[in-house]
């Protein structure tokens, strides 16, 4: 019986950077070793394609031991990386009846920025290239340390950041890698120009409201997995957001939804709006700017966290 391959530690591995997502470490690392993602991956002792389709939300108990004898990191170090971080409170979907992560979890779920990532330009700027697992929840709208609403496609370009099928999965954790040319397949759509356009010069909307910044904190802190009891309320609580939203993006009129809010969360809102005889709300969610979405947080917010500054109890 051949003898198992001894697994080979690297010599530098870059520290996980705190909050941040398994992809951009990943990447990370490729732009340390001068690799590509999908060569990181294998580096890893991780199998499959860059797309990374799979290792955003469970790595397996073996994945987890390899990475241990490569890196360094203990599995609560990775773990803290992946979707199935948010298991207990707002992606329970992920969890098994033993309350485990499910090995083969997918979810298609529309709080979830699955394909791509929302940022602040500042923090990415100040941690060198650095995005959080958080960005990739639309329960994430703003950045309370530098007080500015998150951005999520290209100024330059207009297409989405952080998009998790580009190969040069490196390049993007500073630059918009995705195609200038928006036409063409295969080899000739992988070899046109791309963007470039850097993440930290990105305009950010600036944060004048501060209901806004009370409710992301409070939103944040539910998101964030503790004890039983407090998972069990933040799911609680959680779903009653999702469910007080959903009636509001059905309603036909805005009427009283946007008072005290910023204009500038008023015009991204509009910006979203469909046809004429669509409820204006309809599309905010799957379309809007995270300052667009901050608005549906904030109108259900107002009822079920309503000790909110400005916003009374519900009535």
């Amino acid at each position: 019986m051949a003898e198992e391959e001894p697994v080979r530690r690297l010599g530098v591995v870059p520290a996980p950077f705190p909050g941040e997502a398994f992809v951009s470490w990943v990447d990370t690392v490729a732009a340390s070793l001068r690799v590509s993602r999908a060569a990181a991956l294998r580096t890893l002792g991780l199998p499959g394609s860059a797309s990374f389709s799979t290792h955003q939300f469970h790595l397996n108990p073996e994945q987890l031991e390899g990475l241990r004898r490569r890196t360094g990191l203990r599995p609560a170090q990775v773990e803290r990386m992946l979707f199935g971080f948010y298991a207990p409170t707002v992606l329970p979907q992920l969890a098994e009846d033993n309350g485990r992560v499910g090995q083969g979890a997918r979810v298609s779920q529309p709080w979830l920025r699955r394909d791509h990532s929302a940022a602040c330009p500042l923090c990415v700027e100040a941690s060198g290239g650095r995005w959080l697992l958080g960005w990739r929840l639309k329960w994430t709208f703003l950045c309370a340390d530098h007080l500015v609403y998150l951005v999520d496609r290209c100024p330059r370009c207009g297409l989405r950041l952080y998009w998790r099928l580009e190969a040069t999965g490196a390049g993007q954790r500073t630059r918009c890698v995705r195609p200038a040319a928006r036409n063409g397949r295969g080899a000739r759509r992988l070899g046109a120009t791309v963007c470039g356009f850097p993440v930290a010069e990105m305009p950010a909307l600036p944060v004048g409201d501060e209901e806004a910044v009370h409710v992301q904190r409070r939103v944040q802190a539910l998101l964030i997995p503790a004890d039983v009891s407090h998972n069990e309320t933040s799911r609680r609580l959680l779903q009653q957001l999702v469910l007080i939203i959903r009636d509001v993006t059905h309603r036909k009129t805005l009427a009283g939804l946007l008072d005290r809010m910023e204009s500038t969360v008023i015009d991204a809102v509009h910006e979203t709006q469909g046809q004429p005889w669509q409820p204006p709300l309809a599309w905010t969610l799957e379309r809007g700017t995270p300052a667009a979405v901050s608005a549906l947080v904030r109108i259900a917010a107002r009822s079920v966290l309503w000790d909110t500054p400005g916003a009374g109890p519900p009535g």
